[in-house]
């Protein structure tokens, strides 16, 4: 009697996800041109009339708590509020500066394709950047309210208008104030400048990025209880400059050579 051999069943094998290719950092801006051009205005005016609704009830809750002491602290003889709001916003503009230019330096490395979506990393580049343009702008005009060195609207946009505190240091971050808001502007403009020129623009963000610190150094009165910032911000800057450096000389010497055709 024999018996007819069942048939072999092979398990397939399960297929493998692929990873849809993430774009390229021109790709991603070409990307969010399109998203702006697509914005609707009626969208930020609900947003600002939110953000304004809450402002008000939270100011509603909180300022009867501190009234007399606000009020003291911005009117009194000697109001020190408008110094010490000048400087908190100035450390977090030089804050948002370095992270902004940290993450255009990630954006360029193989460390930056591995944090997500590289349309959404330009994305948050560009809002850091705004940030810290309405930080620098804040850090300036909240003087005009100090009346210890009395600054005007003149002397505070203007290098070496005024030459009571430290005018070396001072026209530094106005410099760079006015160079970083010519960089982000610089984010609209490039479906008109073109890639190569935007670059060349962007490139200048490095040398704001000296000039803010040298200032946030040599004006800031927080220097030395900030010091460990400075450095740690500076070292990390430095660290990513000399890694893209790297990662150029890599891709150059990686490149093909180009033969030219042998004429007869």
């Amino acid at each position: 009697m024999t018996t007819t051999p069942e048939p072999m069943t092979t398990t397939p094998e399960p297929t493998k996800r692929v990873p849809p290719p993430q774009p390229t950092s021109e790709e991603a801006l070409a990307m969010l041109d399109t998203m702006l051009e697509r914005y609707s205005w009626g969208s930020v005016i609900r947003t600002i009339a939110i953000g304004i609704a809450l402002g008000l009830v939270i100011a509603w809750l909180v300022i009867p708590v501190y009234v007399m002491s606000t009020v003291n602290t911005l009117f009194g003889d000697a109001p020190k509020a408008y110094w010490y709001l000048s400087r908190s916003s100035g450390v977090i503009a030089y804050v948002l500066l370095w992270l902004s230019v940290v993450w255009g330096l990630l954006l360029t490395t193989a460390i930056g394709k591995t944090l997500g979506k590289v349309a959404a990393i330009v994305d948050l580049h560009r809002h850091i950047s705004w940030l810290t343009v309405v930080f620098g702008l804040v850090h300036a005009i909240i003087l005009l309210g100090d009346r210890y060195i009395t600054y005007t609207v003149w002397t505070l946009f203007v290098p070496y208008a005024d030459t009571t505190y430290r005018p070396d240091a001072v026209a530094l971050g106005q410099i760079g104030f006015y160079v970083l808001t010519f960089v982000t502007v610089s984010f609209w403009a490039r479906r008109w400048t073109g890639q190569k020129v935007w670059r060349g623009i962007h490139y200048l963000s490095f040398g704001v990025y000296i000039v803010i610190a040298l200032h946030a150094i040599w004006a800031g009165t927080d220097a030395d209880t900030l010091y460990w910032v400075y450095v740690g911000t500076g070292i990390s800057v430095l660290f990513l400059v000399v890694l893209r450096l790297l990662n150029w000389v890599i891709e150059r010497r990686d490149q093909p050579a180009i033969v030219a055709p042998e004429t007869t």
